[in-house]
């Protein structure tokens, strides 16, 4: 986490930092600046010479006339750097003079990435009599190059100096103050500091910007105050929805108990096309089975196969059937549970298979499937359920022998041996009701059969 504020800061620092290296132009050079603060003029000589270093620095860099082309010289930084030098042991050279040699030779230093000595350069600046606009260049520099240094002592050092300076708060800068004291362990401060980044932009009417709020997230996880982070993530979605921030506050949700909020933001997610993993799909499939969405699920699932996102195997069709079967949809469940059976390696497949039969009715079809899944085993403890269920099925088809064969089995069980054994009772007192009625309707003729009523 702490990497990735330093990456946040520092590409939003380096931008503004090389905007600020280069030197000073012949307008601002020869013009009267609008402050109280006095300071020496640049004579054309020294201009000159820091204009030539310029040139060879970065040629592109070369303020030029609409339509002219920049100087065709090859960069030598180096060859500048050498200038620079030279020019400052040259005698008679004023205080701002100074300082703006020296601030040319930090915008070339740092175009060899010799931060060090862009560090010592800019330091040096602010040793010479200089504008106040130069000062706050000089002042930002610094603090974005001690940052991307991690010496971040040092750069809360210049930013206190900067903000002492600048009449009017600057929220960019506040934010970067407040990753400075994360970065230094002081979380108490960091938050103090982020809550002013709200503070000001309010005040200035601006936009809160998306890493602004996700410091406070931060900052409030942190010193674990989840009910602010909450708070914080309903803000920030707002202003930015993104898939990172619809998943933390789900999170959140989850971790602080509240389960049907957390299932709303999960759900929120999905609806706007953010899920693209099957592991995303199945997890909301199974939090709308918990929250007793059966229906929702299965549709979630049915669009995750048909989009090629959720893969066909035996765990996600036994999801999609087990939706199937809570929805009370049995005719697609019994379809999915068939699905699932390709992929059986015992029999317990097969079993479900067969109990979504028998809610049907569908009793022949549903001996066929328990008797797989006592073929396939593997069942365990299920064993006497499934013969059990298999004689009530068998009984249903009237196929007696084979029904008290399954209750039989069942009665091994402790559990299942009254109700098997009372079915088994009921099954032969059945057969003798039948046998004796067959013998009735044979003993009175083919005539009184006519008369015996039907169904």
């Amino acid at each position: 986490m702490k990497k990735q504020l330093i990456l946040v800061a520092i590409v939003w620092a380096m931008p503004l930092l090389v905007g600020n290296l280069a030197p000073i132009s012949a307008g601002v050079a020869f013009a009267e600046e609008k402050e109280t603060r006095k300071v020496p003029a640049m004579r054309e000589r020294t201009y000159k010479t820091l204009s030539e270093a310029q040139v060879l620095i970065d040629p592109k860099s070369v303020q030029v006339e609409e339509g002219e082309e920049p100087p065709d010289v090859k960069p030598d930084p180096k060859g500048a750097i050498d200038m620079l030098l030279k020019l400052l042991d040259r005698r008679g050279m004023n205080s701002y003079e100074i300082a703006q040699t020296w601030n040319t030779l930090a915008f070339a230093y740092y175009t060899i990435d010799d931060i060090p000595n862009t560090i010592k350069s800019y330091e040096n600046v602010l040793k010479e009599t200089i504008t106040e606009a130069l000062e706050l260049s000089s002042l930002r520099a610094l603090f974005q190059l001690y940052y991307s240094q991690e010496n971040y002592k040092k750069a809360l050092e210049y930013i206190d100096k900067w903000q002492a300076l600048k009449e009017i708060p600057d929220t960019d800068v506040t934010y970067i103050k407040a990753t400075v004291y994360y970065q230094l362990g002081d979380y108490k401060k960091a938050l103090e500091t982020a809550l002013q980044v709200e503070q000001i932009a309010k005040s200035q009417d601006k936009q809160m910007k998306e890493q602004w709020w996700y410091l406070q997230v931060v900052l409030y996880n942190e010193t674990k105050n989840y009910p602010k982070v909450i708070d914080v993530l309903e803000q920030l979605i707002k202003h930015y929805p993104k898939k990172q921030y619809w998943m933390h506050l789900a999170g959140m949700y989850s971790e602080t108990d509240q389960d049907d909020k957390a299932l709303s933001a999960y759900y929120a997610a999905y609806t706007q096309g953010m899920f693209t993993k099957e592991t995303e799909i199945v997890m909301l499939a199974q939090r709308l089975l918990n929250a007793e969405v059966p229906y929702e699920a299965a549709q979630i699932l049915e669009k995750g196969f048909k989009d090629g996102i959720v893969e066909e195997n035996e765990k996600n069709i036994k999801l999609l059937a087990t939706a199937y079967t809570m929805a009370q949809d049995m005719g697609k469940a019994i379809d999915a549970w068939r699905d699932a059976t390709k992929y059986a390696d015992n029999g317990e497949l097969y079993y479900r298979l067969a109990q979504a039969l028998s809610q049907q009715d569908r009793h022949k079809e549903a001996v066929v499937a328990y008797q797989s899944a006592l073929d396939k085993g593997g069942l365990g403890k299920d064993v006497p359920d499934v013969n059990f269920w298999m004689g009530i099925s068998l009984m249903q088809l009237e196929r007696w022998d084979e029904a008290t064969k399954a209750f039989r089995e069942a009665a091994k069980d402790k559990d299942k041996a009254k109700n098997a054994r009372q079915y088994i009772q009921y099954i032969a007192s059945e057969k003798k009701r039948q046998e004796e009625l067959k013998k009735m309707i044979e003993a009175t003729g083919p005539e009184t059969t006519k008369k015996v009523p039907q169904g």
